[in-house]
């Protein structure tokens, strides 16, 4: 069972290489020595293992694992285009919107039909796009001109002689940076010219642990420092003191987007709501410790939230950092309300769950290469009988 496991981690090490593993070859191809490498030269194969030798499979292991049925080729889930159509329609239904392009797999095929409505693809426009525009689905994609590093730098310039300063606000900071409707707009400019300022201290931030960046140049640099622009070398984490009225109506945004209050305490969105949700579930626990007094007014703000579903369970890492186990049952539960357990490296309703199934498959990557790993074959037991996948698919 620990051969079949560890095997089974090195063959999904060569797929998500985008290598076709030796297995995949008819048996009759396997013609080597029952302990010898196997060539994989003569069967055109690509891999690249040293000198073309696979250096795991031997015929001996090939026989070994054929004898406890062991499956050779993962192949993908078809879907057909009608199913992912009532996938779209049960999205819409949830969360009263349609997918953006970075939203998993729904999002990325709607990325991939608007692109088809563009083409005008013969197929696509005889068939199926009045049953997208059926369901009130916006295919039409506006374009705008992106500015040059010169035209955004001549803006920062007279956004400087103008305000004496140049921090640039954020024009929509309680949308969570939601994509606007028209992106010719003005409003849209605005958002994309505080993304290239808040991207300047980012790249630079970079700079100062070493990561090159093809952004800022040593000119670029110059530029800036001579129209006295001062580089942010923090992160800004502040939560800005907003109305209470304001950060329900957020709240009840990040509901209706997410379907659930389990906001990630390095959420940013909406005026740094998981910064504001860290603050108000230590305020609870101080409260519930006794070691803080309440305002009745307060004490009526929290009953507030509980109904709404805050659990008051949001902590930095420091105090929350989660269990295999806490982070298993969330597995569970995203499995249960999207239908599988590919959660994207980069998912915004919980940052620390995208980032854990990352470290699993890591972790499982490194067992298959003989290194310490965190990876038991009980998680992995547990992880493959809910269907997860140990290579991420693109998208994921």
């Amino acid at each position: 069972e620990d051969d079949k496991h560890t095997l089974a981690a090195a063959v999904a090490m060569q797929r998500d290489r985008g290598e076709e593993a030796i297995s995949t070859q008819p048996q009759q191809q396997l013609k080597d020595s029952a302990n010898s490498p196997i060539d994989t030269t003569a069967t055109g194969n690509t891999s690249h293992t040293r000198n073309n030798i696979n250096t795991i499979l031997t015929q001996s292991r090939v026989t070994r694992l054929d004898s406890i049925s062991f499956t050779w080729a993962v192949l993908p889930v078809r879907v057909t285009w009608e199913q992912r159509l009532e996938e779209l329609r049960t999205f819409k239904e949830r969360h009263g919107r349609f997918p953006s392009n970075k939203e998993g797999t729904i999002g990325n095929w709607l990325k991939g039909q608007r692109k088809l409505y563009t083409k005008k693809d013969a197929d696509f426009m005889a068939n199926r796009c009045a049953k997208l525009e059926e369901l009130g689905v916006p295919l039409r994609q506006r374009n705008y001109t992106a500015l040059s590093w010169d035209d955004r730098f001549q803006q920062l310039v007279e956004f400087g002689r103008v305000n004496r300063h140049f921090k640039v606000p954020n024009p929509a900071p309680d949308n969570g940076g939601a994509i606007l409707e028209d992106p010719n707009s003005g409003a849209a400019d605005a958002n994309r010219f505080y993304k290239f300022t808040q991207k300047i201290h980012t790249e630079y931030r970079a700079l100062q642990r070493g990561v090159p960046s093809t952004m800022l140049t040593e000119e670029r640099i110059t530029q800036l420092q001579n129209i006295g622009f001062e580089f942010s070398t923090k992160a800004d984490k502040t939560v800005p003191d907003l109305d209470w009225s304001t950060r329900i109506q957020q709240l009840e945004a990040f509901l209706s987007e997410m379907g659930h209050l389990r906001v990630d305490p390095n959420y940013d969105k909406y005026s740094n709501l998981g910064g504001w949700a860290v603050e108000m579930s230590e305020r609870h626990r101080r409260w519930q410790e006794g070691t803080e007094y309440l305002l009745p007014d307060m004490v009526e703000k929290f009953a507030q939230l509980n109904a709404l579903g805050f659990s008051f369970d949001v902590f930095p890492s420091r105090r929350g950092e989660r269990s295999w186990e806490d982070s298993f049952n969330l597995l569970l539960l995203y499995r249960q309300e999207t239908g599988s357990c590919r959660v994207p490296h980069h998912y915004k309703a919980d940052c620390r769950l995208g980032s854990w199934v990352a470290v699993q498959r890591k972790e499982y990557k490194l067992l298959a290469k003989g290194k310490p790993s965190r990876m038991t074959h009980e998680h992995i037991q547990r992880l493959e009988s809910i269907g997860f996948e140990w290579v991420a698919r693109r998208g994921d």
